[in-house]
């Protein structure tokens, strides 16, 4: 199987490629004496990976910052369905931070539940979430908007499997154009993900994607068809860690996986790494073109020659100015499609909409929280927080809003549990074991220990999902880690839904890990935890600040 270009997604640390944060050695700190220097050398690193974010506009290069975008422009489809409030605390909670006062349409009623698609594939899985992705692109009827952070490409990856979907479209599409009255519009938006292989411009994935099509016969533009492909690559830094695709403004699919070899079964040389999204049908999906819109509105074009053969594209091919978004006349209708509740998180730097929800649904929980995520950390500083939790209580800066909000929510007896991966030998994930230490401590100090719990998988997880008092389900690309979150995050989505379906679901993936103890295991208490005193006067010390 060839070599990717980047092994693995690392977000998680701070947006730079895998391969040159292996070498890195583990960010442990063994003794409290230790504590300080390893925060230090927390800021020497995120020092350093700031240097790939060079100030340069995009015109000068793939690495400006994403400074003065202004706020995301809200949905504008043709015709939507009218939606009447949500009854629900929960539901009010997120409907109004999603609906920004009623600013845009209301596109949370009238959706339906498709499925999970998830990753690996397995006994129990016959086809995974790229297989998925694959025959809704071969269905399509007039658009496809795919958006993702990371692109491996080669024979066998899971770019391969989508670019043969989008072949098998086009061999469609020149069979009967007839059936095509709108002729094909197939739109790719790439994160920018660090390019450590062409730094010049940051177009290898843009290139490759482009190469892989070419090389299955497909054109990036037939007149005659109506068949036009375009493919765009997000210039700044931070990235865009965003994973969603729709299908004609109708399907719309959130999820934590790229298209990566990490996903792949161990079998065939990948990391059977464990991913999911959420896919539904029916008026939220004009949510996910107006989030692709925002994407595509700050990026770059790839521009190639007509009928550019698959061994010139790295030559004669190159990144530009992108056109102004524009969608078939059928695409841009949000129609009915059932009874579920359905609501977008999205956020970039400039626009903290998915920020606020996540808080606001922390917030207005009553009962129960689960989260499966691949990160649960502090912030960088408080990443050797294991050792003793000195400087990392809540009211310092090292305790993030989302650690604080979950605190909050237990002082109002909400059950909180997390599954999450323990800490790598590298620095992929430092944090975790600091963040759940840090929860403990808090609680412990407020005397509720026992609402919170957490165990570590014993399996590759790279979920971020959340379900909210048995009663909405989240999943998206958006971890519990400081490069999520704030003025400099990454570009993140999420979706949330009420369907009864989607909710027992995604209840009983969480319930079997973590009722397994094959699958699971408890993270184990440190060994300065007994010694935090209780103070129930401690919650005084808790508060949420603005985001604004």
């Amino acid at each position: 199987m060839p070599t990717p270009a980047c092994p693995t997604e690392l977000n998680q640390t701070g947006w730079l490629c895998c391969p040159l944060m292996k070498r890195r050695p583990a960010l442990r700190a063994r003794r409290p004496s230790r504590l300080r220097g390893r925060r230090r050398w927390g800021t020497v690193v995120l020092t350093a990976l700031a240097v790939l974010g060079n100030g340069r506009s995009q015109a000068q290069g793939p690495r400006g910052f994403p400074f003065g975008l202004g706020p995301v422009l809200p949905a504008r489809p043709l015709f939507a369905p009218p939606c009447a409030a949500p009854q629900s605390r929960l539901q009010r909670a997120v409907w109004e931070a999603t609906a920004a006062g009623g600013t845009g349409t209301d596109l949370s009623c009238a959706n339906a539940f498709v499925d999970l698609p998830r990753t690996p594939r397995g006994p129990g899985l016959t086809h995974d979430a790229f297989d998925d992705l694959a025959a809704q692109i071969r269905a399509a009827h007039s658009e496809v908007l795919v958006a993702n952070m990371q692109w491996d490409f080669g024979l066998g990856l899971p770019g391969s499997t989508v670019v043969a979907g989008v072949a098998d479209l086009y061999a469609r599409v020149k069979a009967d154009p007839a059936a095509y009255p709108q002729g094909m519009a197939v739109r790719f938006s790439l994160g920018g993900y660090p390019d450590l292989v062409r730094t010049v411009d940051g177009a290898t994935q843009a290139l490759s994607l482009a190469r892989d099509l070419r090389l299955r016969g497909v054109p990036l533009d037939d007149p005659a068809l109506g068949w036009r492909v375009s493919i765009l690559n997000y210039p700044y830094f931070p990235h865009s860690h965003v994973k969603l695709h729709v299908i004609d403004g109708q399907d719309l699919t959130v999820g934590s996986y790229n298209m990566s070899w990490t996903q792949l079964p161990r079998a065939e040389g990948g990391n059977s790494q464990h991913d999911t999204g959420l896919h539904l049908r029916g008026p939220v999906a004009q949510a996910g073109v107006a989030a692709f819109d925002d994407l595509w509105r700050h990026s770059q074009q790839l521009h190639c020659p007509p009928e550019v053969l698959p061994v010139e594209v790295f030559d004669r091919c190159s990144l530009g100015q992108a056109e102004p978004p524009s969608h078939p006349l059928a695409a841009r209708l949000a129609l009915p499609a059932g009874q579920a509740r359905a609501y977008l998180l999205y956020r970039r730097p400039g626009d903290d909409q998915g920020d606020r929800a996540h808080l606001a649904l922390i917030g207005a929980a009553q009962r129960s929280i689960e989260l499966m995520q691949v990160d649960f950390s502090p912030e960088p500083a408080c990443w050797g927080a294991q050792a003793g939790p000195d400087g990392c209580g809540a009211d310092s800066p090292g305790f993030p809003v989302y650690l604080r909000a979950l605190l909050s929510a237990m002082e109002r007896g909400v059950h909180v549990r997390v599954l999450l991966m323990p800490n790598s030998a590298g620095i992929e994930r430092p944090g975790n074991r600091a963040g759940v230490a840090l929860l403990r401590a808090e609680a412990r100090r407020r005397g509720l220990e026992h609402l919170f719990e957490a165990r570590y998988v014993t399996y590759t997880m790279h979920d971020k999902t959340v379900t909210f008092d048995h009663e909405l389900a989240l999943v998206g690309s958006m971890n519990f880690h400081f490069s999520a979150w704030g003025p400099l995050g990454l570009n993140e989505a999420a979706l949330v839904t009420d369907d009864p379906q989607a909710v027992a679901e995604q209840d009983a993936t969480f319930e079997r890990v973590w009722q397994s103890d094959t699958l699971s295991r408890p993270v184990p208490q440190e060994w300065w935890l007994k010694f935090v005193r209780v103070n129930r006067d401690a919650s005084s010390a808790v508060s949420l600040p603005s985001l604004h």
